[in-house]
């Protein structure tokens, strides 16, 4: 297999670019990836992490990095507009919640796109991957077996061409993507009426611990939103309706200050450098396809979000994390190149459905009164815990079916509910695996917890056991498999006997609270559990035909590494 046929081109620095990229190094597989830019956008953009996305961090290796960096959301105020002082409401926009076993973040945080952009550098940099800055796309062309890119790179002045040849493209290049409009994918949807001045403001005079709304309803609105960087009370301004001139006010930092003055009748405000304004419309709007042959689009490339909803940035790294193994396998020979075209399958209808919660909640935002606060409530779907793939054609659920016999093997539901506003709590495959604490190591007395035990770069298989001896040969079935590529783990629910289980090979642990057993709602039947390594439920199968089923789906076969 020559090199080329191995590395992955990835054009676009951004969160999805570099999440991308780091998950399939992780996985072994060569990635060069260049950014236009020289410089990291600089903005509190894509500021709320859900909790979602943390536990995708957490899986990439980066969340202590992230956690420590951050900080939790905060409660929100209002005040009359003008002159108002005291706060005529407190309230949060989603409630907070106590940790579980099987969501140890369960709340949202608070890091701007730019610090999540260096964190994730810095991890690229310890794989000897660095983003080549001021490069960019300039064409490229197709083969059957490879990709041929044309790149220029400023160098001393001097723009430099360069062609080079990879099995793999990737556009994390934003909403005016290159890799997009070369591909000639239709970008269906709308640009909105509303508008919006967005700044960042060094701004004295307010409280860094609260979210402070000023006004609301048809006479405008303006939203100060603290930064989680206290050193010099940085913070967003948010300005909207009423008697706006946006142009104005976003390319004269002088009209901003004396329009912001004017309108709060706050004297005692007092502010100072700003770091960072636009004029923002809302876009909705999305491809139909992710994917042509050795190119891919993820992120903004593809879809584009109205801040409302706070689930762009969020959606954009999922992309990344459920393309990233699939490419993995398939660019390492390892799976067929089938087994990409679930990408597109699993991801569109999830962008479809948050583009019609954050539409929702936009014009809610646009017609809302003055005094409603409605269309700030957050949480539920919007933390992403939901989303799911149980439609999808490449997981397979014999637990489902078998509740009810209407259900195919390989769908578990329809994919109208990919965002799980309402599914039921039971874990379903095509699911997110949840977490489960407690885990006390056979042999080591180590406690773990599950997501301490799943990793990008291989899928899970967790055994469930309550046969003891007669359900030897399902769990010897999983030995067919590498250990390096599947990983396995058997869960007992008690303390029994265990030696036979020590002696195949697999890391036995002892569920001491009884969280994964009721987590995963196992019941009485011996269950495998396959969590892919984007953290999804990829398989519930009670015999060998359902476990050969799955692996025949993702055409991961022990055949391959004879």
């Amino acid at each position: 297999m020559d090199s080329h046929s191995r590395t992955v081109l990835v054009i676009g620095a951004g969160p999805s670019g570099l999440v991308l990229a780091l998950s399939l190094l992780k996985n072994g597989v060569s990635v060069r990836i260049i950014e236009k830019d020289y410089a990291t956008h600089v903005g509190q953009r894509g500021a709320g992490v859900m909790p979602r996305s943390l536990e995708l961090y957490n899986l990439l290796g980066i969340l202590p990095d992230i956690l420590e960096s951050s900080a939790a959301s905060l409660p929100m105020q209002s005040y009359e507009l003008p002159g108002g002082t005291e706060p005529l409401k407190t309230w949060r926009m989603s409630p907070i919640e106590e940790p579980t076993s099987g969501t140890p973040w369960p709340n949202a945080a608070m890091i701007a796109q730019a610090r999540t952009v260096t964190i994730l550098r810095s991890h690229l940099h310890a794989f000897a991957c660095d983003v080549e800055l001021g490069t960019r796309l300039v064409s490229f062309d197709q083969k059957a077996d490879h990709v041929v890119a044309n790149l220029a790179k400023m160098i001393d002045g001097t723009e430099v061409m360069e062609t080079v040849k990879v099995g793999w493209l990737v556009g994390a290049d934003g909403a005016h993507s290159t890799v997009r409009k070369q591909l000639g994918l239709p970008f269906i949807g709308e640009t909105r009426n509303e508008r919006f001045v967005i700044a960042d403001v060094h701004l004295q005079g307010l409280d860094m611990h609260h979210l402070h709304l000023f006004g609301g309803g048809p006479s405008g609105t303006i939203l100060i939103w603290p930064s989680e960087i206290k050193s010099g009370n940085l913070m967003t301004v948010y300005i909207v309706g009423g008697d706006v001139d946006y142009e104005k006010l976003s390319s004269d930092y002088d009209a901003f200050k004396e329009y912001f003055h004017a309108k709060m009748g706050r004297p005692d405000i007092v502010l100072g450098e700003c770091t960072w304004v636009t004029d923002y419309r809302p876009s909705i709007r999305m491809v139909d396809r992710f994917q042509d042959g050795r190119i891919f689009i993820v992120g903004d490339a593809g879809h584009v979000h109205p801040l409302t909803g706070g689930q762009g940035l969020n959606t954009s790294i999922q992309d990344s994390f459920n393309l990233a193994w699939k490419l993995a396998l398939v660019a390492k020979g390892q799976a067929s190149p089938d087994l990409l075209l679930s990408y597109t399958e699993e991801r569109l209808p999830v962008i479809a459905e948050v583009l019609n919660i954050s539409t929702a909640i936009l014009n809610k935002t646009s017609t809302a009164a003055k005094g409603d606060h409605d269309h700030w409530k957050r949480g539920g779907p919007l933390s992403q815990l939901g989303v799911n793939y149980r439609w999808s054609s490449i997981v397979v659920d014999q637990r489902a079916r078998a509740l009810d016999p209407q259900i195919g093997e390989e769908h578990s539901s329809g994919a109208n509910d990919s965002y799980g506003m309402h599914s039921d709590t039971v874990v379903h495959a095509g699911d997110r695996a949840p977490d489960a604490s407690c885990l006390v190591n056979t042999l080591t007395k180590e406690e773990k917890t599950l997501f301490q035990l799943f990793g990008v770069s291989f899928h899970t298989a967790v055994f469930f056991s309550v046969s003891g001896g007669e359900d030897s040969r399902l769990r010897e079935s999983l030995t067919r498999y590498p250990a390096e590529a599947l990983h396995r783990i058997t869960i007992l629910s008690s303390l029994g006997d265990h030696v036979d289980l020590v002696s195949l090979g697999a890391e036995v642990f002892y569920d001491s609270q009884g969280h994964a057993y009721r987590n995963y709602a196992t019941g009485d039947t011996s269950t495998i559990i396959i969590v892919r390594p984007d953290g999804m439920v990829g398989a519930i199968v009670h015999d060998e035909v359902g476990l050969d089923k799955y692996f025949q789906a993702i055409t991961f076969q022990p055949s391959i590494y004879k």
